[in-house]
Order: C-alpha cells, then structure tokens, then sequence
C-alpha cells in the first residue's frame, strides 16, 4: 500500500512547507510595523473624513496653530490623502522649523511617496539636531537604513523558520486498519494506517533582487527551501527546494500604478526518506497590484513538468510523471487599522502517466489577521492573531486499479487553522500555529483527520 499513500505523504509535507514559509513571509518580524505611517488606512471611513473637513476650517482660521496642523496631517496621513498631510507639515516647518518630530513625519510621508531624496533630507536634518530625542533619532535612523536598502541596484532578503511540530496523523493515513479494496476487506499494516508523530522543521525563502535600471524593472530570484525530520516516521524524512529567476516589470509605464509583472523560470527537487524523489523544470507569470492605499490583488500562473523517481518505499511512483498547469488569485483587504481579511481561489491540474494519477482541483480559502497591542510591558510590537479556512475538491481521470476497477477517486479537503505571531524584536518572532485538516474521499485508504500543532522561531535578515 505504499505507492498508494505516495502521494498523500508528499502533499502533507510539501503544504506543510509552503504553509510554513508563506506564514514566515507574513509575520510582522519582516514587516515595518516600527516605522511611522505604514498601519492600515481608513479612507472610506466617513467620520475621519468628516473628521478632516472640520480640521481643515479650523486650520484656515487658525494657521499659526502647530496642534490643529499637526492632527490634520496625521488624519490626512491615516485615510491615504498623503499629498494634503505632506503640505501641512511643509506649511508647518515654516513657524517650527528646528523640531525633528515634524521632519520625521514629513521624512515617513515622503517615504511612503517613494520620493527617497526628500526622505533622506529630513531624515539626515533629524539626526543632525542638537539634543534629538532618542526615540525619534532611531526612527531616522531605521529609515535612512530602509532607504539605502531600497536605493542599492542589488538587495538581498531572507526569512528563516524553525521549530517543532506535532501531528495526530503524520502519515496521513486512514483511522483503521481494515480497509476495502476492489469490494475485498484488507488489513493494512502498521505502517500504512495513521500514525501520530513529532518533527523539527527548518524552511525559508531567499529573495534577491536587482534594479535594470530601466523604469524600475527589477530581476528577481527567489529560493524556497525545507527541510523536516520525524522521530519514529523516518520515511517522511524530506528535504525540499525551488529556486524562480526571471524579470519584473514595473506597469508604470502602460498608466497602471502600483503595479508589478514578472516572468520567470522554475527549478526544483524533492527528496523523500534520504532519496531523490521527483524534480521539476517549469516557467511561471506572476502579477501584483495595489488598487488602492487598502487592497492588494497578487496573482500566478505556473507551468512544471515533473519527473518522479521510484523507490523501495514508493516503488511506482514514476506513474505520476507529467506537467502540472496551477493558477491562484489573492485578494487582501485592509478592514480597519487592526483587521484584514483576504480570499484566495485556486486551480490544479496535474497530466500523469497514469490515468488514474491524472487529476484536476479547485478551491478557495478566507482568512482575517487581527493586530493588537502587545500584553507584556516589555514587547513592544503588536502581536498578530490570523484565521484561515479552505476548501479543495479534487477528482481523478480514471479508477485506480489497485483500489477500484469501476470507480474514479475524488476527494473533499477542508481545513481551519490558527496562529499568534509574537515579535521579540523588528526581526525576531515566535509563533504557535493549531491546523485541522479533513481529507473526506470515496476511497477508503486516502480518507483521513489530522490535527497538527506548531512552535516555531521566525527570523529575517
């Protein structure tokens, strides 16, 4: 029964790799949430715009007023209407032009404006003013670094996790040992029924970056790597990678702001319980917009053809050979300062063959992160607390002659997860991660319940 429960081992490990990474990538250690003017905006909310409008009178009356001007700057900051909040702080450097909180903030604003040579001479005029408070000396600070790292023709990136996990049914396996085959009841062995089990995890993504020079055309490269180890199920053993090189376009240039595509090609291998176990060549597209200061659409479309190497543990495993067509479509949405929520569809289509390999998928998922303020006095940054839940249906192109000889496979997968991200420090975070996950299939030997629970230390560099 091992070639059958090939290709369940391997989605379980892989999805826990690339749930691993996406969430590293996410969690507010990478973020900026210590820089001044990068939390969610409210600009359809009407009492702040209401808000706004009596300021603005109050200002035009009042225009010597530094209060008055320094709250209609921040709340134009905060609803997104940037270009008023940087002429009132201008307007206000004129009757305060030695205070460095009103260069910092007009410094951040220039910044989110991507007009770094204004940034920088705020910045540098906030750490050139006698008895600067120290807290706003390192928020330039923090800034100026951030623009060298932006000005550079080559960036490099990194986010590394590591941890342990632990899953009632690693193997992903079926409840019971008595299964049914081609009408015949059989007994699995003990390998083959779900198995509970601890591993220690280490995954990553290495993203690098250089400007062409050429309207902000960037080429990207991107490495995507794990690795996992079990304690008493060593043949889930696996270590991963994918590597994606191509350029970036930045859409400018055609009137589509804040707008990314890029091209790119793909590599990648898997091994499984210490041997090689498929490998892949490919080509991928991939797209990013920001439709407005709240949203974000990030999109792909990814082409592989696959090669899968046969093993004593999985000894026909090479009848999953052919090309793998996926797409996915995300959707993130800025509710308020402290909530957003996104939705995701996806497709998969996986050529075999094997008949009874070939397989189609569809699905979507919804999910909410809430930021709140930290509880413990000594951790400053805001903790996130994220929920997500998903739905694939999959169905295969033929029966599986060793399962069924009239009866095609088709699944019904579900899952809920949950996760508190805690930063330690900018680039620093731990985070408790709970996934249950519900495999409902009309063949027995793939219908199955896992519940999986993870600590894990996120670093970025």
């Amino acid at each position: 029964m091992s070639a059958v429960r090939g290709r369940s081992n391997l989605c379980l490990v892989s999805g826990l790799a690339l749930l691993v990474v996406c969430g590293a990538v996410s969690a507010p250690a990478c973020a900026e949430a210590d820089l001044p003017g990068t939390t969610g905006l409210e600009v359809e909310n009407p009492a702040l715009l209401a808000r706004q409008a009596e300021l603005l009178a109050a200002m035009l009356r009042d225009p010597a007023n530094l209060d008055i001007a320094f709250e209609y700057a921040a709340l134009s900051a905060r609803i997104g209407d940037l270009e008023a909040a940087v002429g009132t702080l201008e307007r206000m450097l004129v009757f305060a032009p030695d205070q460095p909180r009103i260069r910092l903030e007009l410094g951040a604003l220039y910044f989110r404006l991507g007009s770094f040579d204004m940034a920088r001479t705020h910045f540098e005029a906030v750490s050139q003013t006698p008895s600067v408070p120290e807290e706003v000396a390192a928020r330039a600070a923090t800034f100026l670094t951030e623009i060298d790292g932006q000005e550079a023709p080559a960036t490099l990136s990194a986010t590394l996790m590591t941890g342990v996990r632990y899953q009632t049914n690693a193997n992903a396996g079926p409840g019971g040992r008595v299964v049914v085959l081609n009408g015949l009841p059989y007994l699995l062995d003990n390998t083959s029924s779900g198995k509970p089990d601890w591993n220690v995890f280490v995954a990553g993504n290495v993203h690098g970056a250089y400007d062409l020079g050429n309207q902000g055309d960037l080429l990207e490269a991107d490495l995507l790597f794990y690795g996992g180890r079990y304690l008493d199920i060593t043949r889930l053993n696996t270590e991963l990678a994918e590597l994606t090189v191509g350029p970036s376009f930045n859409l400018a240039r055609f009137d589509i702001d804040d707008a990314r595509l890029g091209v790119y090609g793909i590599i990648g291998g898997v091994r499984l319980n210490e041997g090689n176990y498929s490998g892949a060549l490919g080509a991928g597209t991939r797209f990013a917009i920001l439709p407005s200061s709240l949203s974000s659409v990030t999109g792909r479309v990814e082409f592989r053809r696959r090669w899968f190497r046969d093993t004593l543990t999985y000894p026909t495993i090479s009848n999953r050979d052919g090309y793998q067509l996926l797409a996915q479509i995300t959707h993130t949405r800025q509710v308020t300062e402290n909530w957003a929520v996104r939705g995701k569809l996806l497709g998969d289509f996986e050529e075999a063959s094997a008949n009874f390999e070939q397989s189609w998928e569809l699905g979507v998922a919804l999910g909410a992160t809430y930021s709140f303020a930290s509880p413990i006095e000594r951790l400053d940054l805001p903790w996130l607390l994220d929920a997500d839940a998903g739905y694939i249906r999959r169905e295969f192109a033929a029966p599986n002659p060793s399962v069924s000889l009239t009866e095609s496979e088709y699944d019904n997968e579900f899952w809920l997860r949950g996760a508190v991200t805690v930063p330690l420090r900018f680039d620093v975070a731990l985070a408790l991660s709970a996934e249950f996950r519900r495999m409902q299939s009309n063949y027995q030997i793939k219908d199955f319940s896992n519940f999986s629970t993870a600590l894990s230390v996120i670093k970025t560099f």
